[in-house]
């Protein structure tokens, strides 16, 4: 089993994710039910490693949460290191990793 390790950058993105999705719905329903599938995944992904998809960007995999959004994550040793929580809807070229 892998350990997973958020950067800063990625938990601050879910952060303002959630908090969007509380304001804009007037509610912590979505905002709840995201972060139970991010939970999800992240287990998935320490005890499956293997379940991520390769990017274009080197040594970097992508694990896909509910229809909108992704992880972009490494290996580091014995470390899973999850570099971006994503909303797939944004423009691509604005992603830094």
């Amino acid at each position: 089993m892998f350990q997973i390790k958020w950067t800063k950058k990625a938990l601050l993105s879910l952060a303002e994710t959630l908090e969007y999705w509380n304001t804009h719905n007037s509610s912590e329903t979505y905002s709840k039910k995201l972060r139970l599938e991010v939970k999800k995944k992240q287990l998935e992904l320490s005890e499956n490693p293997k379940i991520g998809i390769k990017t274009a960007f080197d040594e970097i995999y992508k694990i896909k949460i509910l229809k909108y959004y992704s992880l972009f994550f490494r290996f580091q040793n014995d470390k899973i290191e999850i570099l971006a929580f994503w909303d797939n809807r944004r423009n691509p070229d604005n992603l830094e990793l």
